[in-house]
């Protein structure tokens, strides 16, 4: 756990989380990205506070910790398009500045047969 802040350093803390409260309630979009972007800035503050805040993660950290937010998914197919995303595959547009990132893969699937026979009542 970290350090209680010195008096200084809470300040530009707190200095910084109105900075970006202000620029979440000065973005264009929906209410959702404002709303995600004000708990973003709050989670921020508080690491901060906490001393936990750190921008020198690596890049296989980065990686890491963005591949263990797929296993959300419990379905299989969707997890593995999630780590497919992670890993660069796939289309991007859009920007954070702009209200987010929307990125697209495509997954083709083969069908599933259409009746398995065994399955079907008999006929009567």
């Amino acid at each position: 756990m970290g350090q209680a802040l010195a008096a200084g350093e809470q300040a530009a803390v707190d200095a910084q989380y109105e900075k970006d409260r202000q620029a979440c309630v000065a973005k264009q979009g929906s209410v959702e990205s404002r709303e995600a972007c004000l708990r973003e800035a709050g989670a921020v503050r508080q690491a901060a506070l906490r001393g936990t805040l750190s921008g020198d993660a690596s890049a296989a950290e980065l990686r890491r910790n963005a591949l263990s937010r797929c296993e959300v998914h419990q379905d299989a197919v969707d997890r593995a398009a999630c780590q497919r995303m992670v890993e660069g595959e796939g289309a991007s547009q859009g920007s954070v500045e702009s209200g987010g990132i929307v990125r697209e893969t495509i997954t083709i699937m083969q069908p599933a047969s259409a009746v398995d026979p065994g399955a079907m009542p008999p006929a009567k």
